[in-house]
């Protein structure tokens, strides 16, 4: 039973970690410009995966404006897999959500040739 509560432990504090290193802005950003872009028939969670990487890697890069070294993810490290699962998220609700305005809008909006003539 220790090795288990030992492993949840683990688990709550990578989890927290991760919580706190948490930047959603880059994401969000990207998820907000995939979904404007997004066709109907592609799937979200493709998207999702294309807006994390570039966002990952400005995330990484940002330092560099500083004047820092560039600070890249150990993808080996239970925090970093947290955060990348939240991000995946996060950008999977961002481009839903847009998709959905999108949908709403052109359901609301005018149509084409719709009017008569008078």
């Amino acid at each position: 039973m220790g090795d288990f509560t030992q492993f949840l432990w683990a688990m709550w504090d990578s989890t927290q970690a991760a919580l706190i290193g948490l930047n959603p802005v880059p994401v969000v950003i990207f998820g907000l410009f995939f979904g404007m872009i997004q066709s109907r028939r592609m799937p979200a969670w493709i998207l999702a995966i294309l807006a994390v990487i570039p966002a990952v890697v400005i995330t990484a890069l940002l330092p560099r404006a500083i004047g820092y070294q560039a600070i890249w993810p150990d993808v080996l490290q239970l925090e970093v897999q947290i955060q990348i699962a939240m991000l995946l998220l996060i950008a999977y609700a961002t481009i839903r959500i847009m998709g959905l305005i999108k949908l709403t809008l052109s359901l609301i909006g005018p149509k084409t040739n719709s009017h008569k003539a008078v």
